[in-house]
């Protein structure tokens, strides 16, 4: 028997491609709802953007099958009156509808909010876009690394004598997913209360300021342009040692909060002797920093991970070593918490994917429905909808 769910019997219509919109829409089929990803004839480009190249997935991109599971899928033309008429009747039957086209899409279908709520005026409507669609950079080409650069997020990053990094992440799509999600269940204990729907919207750009909340208000409020450290401190607003060390056979992290004490603790346990204990100061070690994690650096460098981490860990410093992703995802103590499932589709084979991290007793997460075929649910969904075979053919 299927677990009860958090979001049974809520309907999303997900008009969704490339990876912030689909990440929202999977998270809600994975609490529950009925998500159904509506794709043009044209095709989601995340279907073969970074496909596998040895075809183990016969050509369809692993970045799609992990961010488009638990939907539905229909293919409908929307350009169309036939298949116009089908997504309107989808959003008719539905809680929630998510968008992340360009700006100004949706109204020229006559998708856009206003049109939407005239048809269903409970609906939750929720926009993603790359930036405000009411301000002045709304018609900017917009994508992870663009705002990655735009925001200031790859500024902060790398040693200062080089040039900066992008995170090798697209974590601005997810970020900005999970502002949508909130909404979403905002939105809909609201509609509970008062039956009435909303829209909703978040931007990438704003969010990845939010993302840089803290560093944001120290730069408006005390330092208005910290520089990053030559020496390779991880962040630009943390004294010596926080950062990556190479050592002999890799490299380690070091995290000191404990203050003047810790680094003291751990400069002695590491027997660095051009480092004397007046230079260990709250003052120095924050602005003196690249000259002291040098010294620290080339200590640790003379070192196996072992070796290393066997003095530091005693002195309360927090380290780790530094893993590739692939060690990461081979270690037991990841496996243990299920988040790596595997998945087998009729199009694909059998796959692995990274699930949710979300933990909930009574209303557990879902994985009902590897990442679809194109078009895998139209007649299903359309035949639901109360559609005939004819209007059926003619929609897609």
């Amino acid at each position: 028997m299927m677990p009860k769910t958090s979001l049974d019997g809520i309907r999303v219509a997900a008009f969704t491609h490339f990876a912030a919109g689909p990440i929202a829409a999977q998270y809600m089929g994975s609490l529950g709802a009925d998500v159904i990803k509506v794709e043009s004839p044209a095709q989601d480009v995340n279907r073969y953007a970074l496909r596998d190249p040895h075809g183990h997935l016969q050509g369809i991109s692993p970045y799609f099958v992990v961010t488009n599971r638990n939907q539905r899928n229909v293919c409908l033309n929307l350009k169309t009156n036939d298949g116009l008429a089908a997504a309107k009747a989808l959003i008719a039957s539905s809680d929630v509808l998510i968008e992340n086209y360009r700006p100004g899409v949706m109204e020229k279908l006559g998708l856009g909010f206003e049109e939407v709520k005239k048809i269903n005026p409970r609906i939750i409507y929720a926009s993603i876009s790359a930036y405000d669609p009411k301000g002045s950079a709304r018609d900017r080409p917009g994508q992870d690394l663009l705002i990655q650069a735009l925001s200031g997020i790859a500024s902060l990053t790398g040693r200062g004598d080089g040039p900066p990094i992008p995170v090798g992440a697209y974590i601005i799509d997810g970020f900005t997913a999970m502002q949508v999600l909130v909404g979403i269940l905002a939105a809909l204990r609201h509609r509970d209360a008062t039956g009435e729907g909303q829209a909703l919207r978040a931007d990438m750009m704003s969010s990845s300021m939010y993302l840089m909340a803290q560093e944001a208000s120290y730069i408006l409020n005390v330092e208005a342009n910290p520089e990053r450290s030559t020496a390779g401190i991880a962040h630009v607003n943390q004294s010596a040692p926080y950062g990556v060390y190479q050592v002999k056979d890799g490299a380690i992290v070091l995290s000191t909060f404990g203050g003047v004490p810790m680094v003291k603790k751990l400069v002695a346990a590491l027997q660095i002797g051009d480092i004397p204990d007046e230079d260990l100061t709250e003052q120095k070690i924050r602005f003196n920093r690249d000259e002291i994690a040098g010294k620290i650096a080339a200590r640790l460098s003379t070192m196996t991970k072992a070796e290393a981490m066997s003095l530091v860990e005693p002195t309360g410093t927090w380290t780790a070593p530094v893993r590739t992703l692939g060690e990461a995802l081979a270690d037991p103590a990841v496996a243990e918490t299920g988040i790596i499932q595997d998945v087998s589709t009729s199009y694909g084979g059998n796959y692995k994917v990274v699930v949710e991290p979300l933990q909930m007793e009574k209303t557990p997460l879902v994985s009902r429905r590897p990442a679809a075929a194109l078009g895998e649910h139209t007649q299903e969904v359309l035949l639901e909808l109360g559609l005939t075979q004819l209007e059926l053919s003619a929609a897609g």
